[in-house]
């Protein structure tokens, strides 16, 4: 399959090759299958659009554009398998945490696809039509590991005793992660996923986490029944000049969660948050510190839609939405791996990688000096 490359790809295609190796995924691979992977991925990195089957054939003439299309339709792949793989080798890399929440992936134009529907998408700041993905990010280091994902079906496309919040498929997730032995320190929640039955069912594994309680949750405190928006309000902030707000922490009793240590914050716009954790031997500028961990996934998030081809996928099959967003996850794993300085950005190194495939390589011309003669002009 190399030889058939352009030669300014073969390059390319060797180290995402070896990178796919050090994750272990030719064990859960046919030999097939793992090489038309490692074309995908190299697509998914050469094109910054339209990353469709038939133009990373044109790019990558090693396979057809059948078998790309085989590859999500027909393969059979359990992406489930793929990730217990990267879990494996995020082990080696230590302890690390946990980062839930869910990205919306416009779809204006799908119709038959079951994933999608209207939602409310909070970059845009409007409802979109689309499918939402609920996603677990392990961080350690320099390094964003995504180990799992679900897609979450919209009520009216599945039977009413199969339906599933997003709460209950993060749920999976973690429960599915607390078995495999991996390294966590503590868990970071949105407001959304910082339920009361999925914090205690964290707590129970043993685990810490820090979130975030909405303005309507109720608090307990110096005797007296309070919202957390009214008691946020009362209480007498001070400047914290490392973190640039005004916050406070306490101990406090919450009927949904238990016994809570919180952290009143009020930014510079005068907007009150108030976060929570179960480590209650936890001071304020940890607690706050942990919750500004969780923008790593958002981060994720947008290099997956800007450099990886997060939305790219036009099928309407439902297993190559799942198996195309599982690849995504992986290249963005792949990108990571291929970088020489951890500090270098992802659209930096993408960028330097195309140049590489278009010059193969070589040193750019000397710069011209003067003004150039008609005889060059003709020639040009």
């Amino acid at each position: 399959m190399t030889s058939r490359l352009y030669p300014t790809t073969r390059r390319l295609f060797r180290q995402v090759f070896v990178c796919m190796r050090k994750l272990g995924l030719l064990s859960v691979l046919s030999p097939l299958s793992f090489m038309v992977l490692a074309l995908y991925i190299c697509g998914l990195i050469l094109l910054d659009k339209r990353q469709t089957a038939t133009r990373v054939a044109e790019w990558l003439p090693g396979r057809a554009h059948d078998a790309l299309n085989r590859l999500l339709t027909q393969q059979g792949i359990s992406t489930r398998s793929l990730f217990t793989q990267v879990i494996e080798w995020a082990k080696r890399l230590g302890s690390g945490y946990l980062v839930v929440d869910e990205v919306i992936l416009a779809k204006p134009y799908g119709k038959k696809c079951a994933w999608i529907g209207y939602l409310y998408s909070t970059s845009e700041k409007r409802y979109v039509k689309g499918m939402c993905a609920v996603v677990l990010l392990f961080c350690v280091d320099t390094w964003r590991i995504p180990i799992a994902f679900r897609l979450w079906r919209p009520k009216a496309h599945c039977a009413p005793d199969q339906y599933r919040k997003r709460t209950e498929l993060a749920w999976e997730m973690l429960l599915e992660v607390a078995q495999t032995g991996l390294s966590i320190q503590y868990v970071a929640f949105d407001n959304l996923y910082t339920a009361g039955w999925l914090t205690k069912a964290v707590s129970h594994l043993g685990w810490t986490w820090v979130g975030m309680v909405e303005s309507k949750a109720h608090i307990c405190y110096h005797h007296r029944l309070w919202q957390a928006g009214q008691l946020a309000a009362t209480l007498k902030l001070k400047w914290r000049s490392a973190f640039d707000l005004r916050a406070c922490s306490l101990i406090a009793y919450l009927p949904k969660y238990g016994t809570l240590q919180l952290v009143v914050t009020r930014n510079r716009f005068g907007n009150f948050q108030v976060l929570a954790t179960n480590d209650l031997g936890s001071d304020l500028s940890l607690i706050i510190t942990r919750k500004r961990h969780r923008w790593s996934i958002e981060t994720l998030f947008r290099d997956a839609k800007q450099f990886c081809g997060f939305t790219a996928c036009q099928c309407i099959v439902d297993g190559a939405q799942v198996l195309h967003i599982a690849f995504v996850l992986l290249t963005f794993l792949v990108l990571q791996m291929l970088r020489r300085d951890p500090k270098e950005t992802l659209g930096s190194f993408k960028d330097r990688l195309q140049r590489e495939a278009m010059t193969g390589q070589s040193s750019a011309p000397s710069l011209l000096k003067g003004k150039m003669s008609q005889s060059v002009l003709s020639t040009a």
